[in-house]
């Protein structure tokens, strides 16, 4: 789930540094990490430190505002891209949830585990699941941040997901034109 100027220019990006709440044990955000530094040329850093984080609830529900949490990462160094991993349930005012959030031609991303995990609908926890689910949203919402919009193409990365099933059938790569309009000094040719 994207918002900002379509037409802004994507940010020079040098590093992606990952920011984990307390939800998320730090083995799992290292794993996440790892792979999605696998589909990176850009280097990935997991914070030392948990994602201090302010959640500000949505009115009415037990989730907290995606946008709230988005401008939380909003101030960082030139060339560094934030990107949280928050074991929270997100959404906004005109959605019942995301499962994740960008600024188009921003600096920041942030992407819920909550509604990714197969337990929150009843099933068996599967990491293997988790992981891949986590890896394709935090590579969908960095699309976001380099200008992509949604895409059309129901097997491209970039599709919007209204559901977890979604991201399943969806899977890990961008189209062809998608691909042909990612900066090549950010994302590998493998996932282009």
């Amino acid at each position: 789930m994207a918002d900002g100027n379509p037409h802004a220019a994507p940010p020079r990006i040098e590093t992606v540094r990952f920011h984990a709440d307390g939800g998320i044990a730090r083995a799992l955000a290292e794993d996440i990490v790892a792979h999605v530094s696998r589909c990176l040329v850009v280097p990935c850093r997991l914070d030392a430190s948990p994602w201090d984080i302010r959640p500000v609830r949505l009115g009415g529900r037990d989730q907290v505002d995606a946008d709230g949490l988005l401008a939380s990462l909003a101030s960082c160094a030139p060339g560094v891209i934030q990107v949280g991993l928050t074991g929270l349930d997100i959404g906004l005012p005109i959605f019942t949830f995301v499962f994740g959030r960008a600024m188009r031609g921003g600096h920041a991303a942030v992407v819920s585990l909550a509604r990714l995990r197969p337990e929150h609908y009843g099933l068996a926890a599967d990491a293997d699941v988790l992981l891949r689910r986590a890896v394709t949203e935090i590579l969908h919402e960095l699309g976001h941040v380099v200008g992509l919009g949604h895409c059309n193409d129901f097997n491209c990365i970039m599709h919007f997901a209204p559901k977890v099933e979604s991201i399943d059938v969806r899977g890990g790569d961008f189209c062809t034109a998608c691909a042909a309009s990612l900066p090549p000094d950010v994302f590998s040719p493998l996932h282009g």
